[in-house]
């Protein structure tokens, strides 16, 4: 699909915010509601938008996050389509994706604790057998989610801000709430009634449970989710460790990934890496201009790793919010 000036206009209008009205969105960029509800359909139907994710901070209900790469053993394409489809359909798996390099498969995952992330690992190894050849693992203590800032230039927005530290208290949800978060982690754009219709409740009470979810910050904010190798832009993961540790030195690089164009996430680990960047980058020498302003202006840095992203397998904000809802029953 090529996009024209009002595509982009469109694109950069839901990505400050996901959740507004087709007809303010239609007034701000000078069409109709008909022709914009008709394009941002057809932004969907090419794969343009993928979601329009709510953010879910998953530790305000006691759930940590992992990292894991994997490397493959020599295996036929239907042995690898076995694994993916697995983590396509595994109840923890956040965010599952085909990757390159020293790596075929990325596992974004959220559990209770690190028992069940072992065991997690057990069963995948197990299934898997022969078929898993190496993996690496990274504890998310820290996550910033930015705009996509291809689409606005020199603007500085605010990210979305998660903060994965053990909260002073888990939050209690109930049925109604697990059910608004499931409705609404892939479209936040439902409206109250068509959610409360869902839920079968009033959409008043709809509306002051999000604004509930909001204040107590379970839910952090909204992001659209954009294909961008549809818009000429590669994504790459950018690993970093640091040879010492300096608190000063981590804000100033949350401050470049903020600032920087390119970057659309950066998250602080532990583990065998301090912090991941996601990079969409237009071609393989601003990828490379942006390594060297890395290396130059911050000798913190003591190794690095490019991963290419080829293709998402899934993504789900709230993975196990189907089960916790049976359980709620």
């Amino acid at each position: 699909m090529k996009l024209d000036v009002k595509d982009r206009k469109i694109l950069q209008e839901l990505d400050l915010d996901p959740k507004i009205t087709t007809s303010k969105l239609a007034k701000n960029i000078r069409l109709s509601h008909q022709v914009t509800n008709y394009r941002i359909n057809k932004l969907i139907e090419n794969k343009i938008i993928s979601q329009f994710g709510t953010i879910i901070n998953l530790s305000k209900i006691g759930y940590k996050q992992y990292r894991i790469l994997f490397q493959l053993n020599k295996i036929s394409e239907q042995e690898k389509q076995e694994i993916i489809n697995y983590l396509k359909q595994h109840p923890k798996v956040y965010w599952a994706a085909i990757v390159g390099g020293k790596w075929d498969l990325l596992a974004v995952v959220f559990v209770n604790n690190y028992e069940e992330f072992e065991k997690l690992l057990d069963e995948l190894f197990n299934k898997f057998q022969n078929k898993l050849k190496d993996y690496d693992s990274v504890y998310a203590l820290y996550h910033e989610l930015y705009k996509h800032k291809y689409l606005h230039e020199n603007k500085i927005l605010e990210p979305i801000k998660l903060d994965f530290k053990n909260p002073e208290k888990i939050i209690e949800l109930d049925k109604i709430d697990l059910q608004i978060l499931n409705e609404t982690k892939s479209n936040c754009r439902l409206s109250s009634l068509e959610i409360s219709k869902k839920c079968k409740v009033n959409y008043k009470t709809i509306q002051n449970r999000i604004k509930n979810l909001e204040n107590k910050e379970l839910i952090s904010g909204y992001r659209i989710f954009i294909k961008s190798n549809e818009l000429n832009y590669k994504a790459y993961l950018i690993l970093i460790s640091f040879q010492n540790y300096g608190r000063e030195i981590e804000k100033k690089l949350f401050s470049y990934a903020k600032n920087n164009k390119f970057v659309t996430q950066s998250i602080k680990l532990f583990g065998s890496w301090s912090l991941l960047l996601h990079i969409r980058i237009k071609d393989e020498r601003e990828l490379q201009n942006l390594i060297i302003e890395l290396r130059n202006n911050y000798p913190i840095i003591g190794n690095y790793e490019i991963i290419p992203i080829f293709e998402d397998i899934s993504i789900n904000n709230f993975p196990m919010s189907e089960e916790l809802i049976n359980s709620n029953i």
